[in-house]
């Protein structure tokens, strides 16, 4: 046996601290690279007045929000393969607008705005691995 070397020095702290830091923050950095491809809608209620019921729909799924009062937003996380298409938005169970093409796994970031006036204000981006990738960003006013 050699003088001074421990067959244990994976049990050392100042290989333990680095190790495990290590490991953390590529565990980090690979959640960020999956749940950077998840694509979202976020639709804020601006309108000066609730909305008793709110369906938001894209790419073959949707989802109906009750009593969404005013200044708050609902979240629609696009999960798996759910193809491509244009956000829609229902209230009260009627179609007030269609527009802003996703992609359920692209990686795409949509705002939509109920205004006051009526009028619908929506914009589209990529998240931040997407852009990484140099991949195009859409966004329309």
């Amino acid at each position: 046996m050699r003088s001074g070397f421990r067959t244990d020095w994976w049990k050392l702290r100042r290989v333990q601290w680095p190790l495990g830091m290590g490991l953390v923050l590529t565990a980090a950095a690979g959640y960020a690279i999956f749940d950077s491809q998840a694509s979202r809608v976020v639709v804020y209620n601006e309108t000066g007045r609730p909305i008793a019921e709110l369906m938001v729909s894209a790419c073959r799924q949707s989802q109906v929000f009750h009593d969404v009062s005013n200044r708050e937003s609902v979240h629609l996380t696009l999960a798996g393969t759910g193809g491509e298409s244009d956000i829609a938005i229902a209230i009260n169970g009627v179609t007030q607008w269609r527009g802003e093409y996703v992609e359920a796994r692209g990686g795409y970031r949509a705002t939509v705005r109920l205004r006051r006036d009526g009028e619908i204000e929506s914009t589209t981006t990529l998240s931040w691995w997407q852009n990484l990738l140099d991949h195009p960003t859409a966004s329309t006013p």
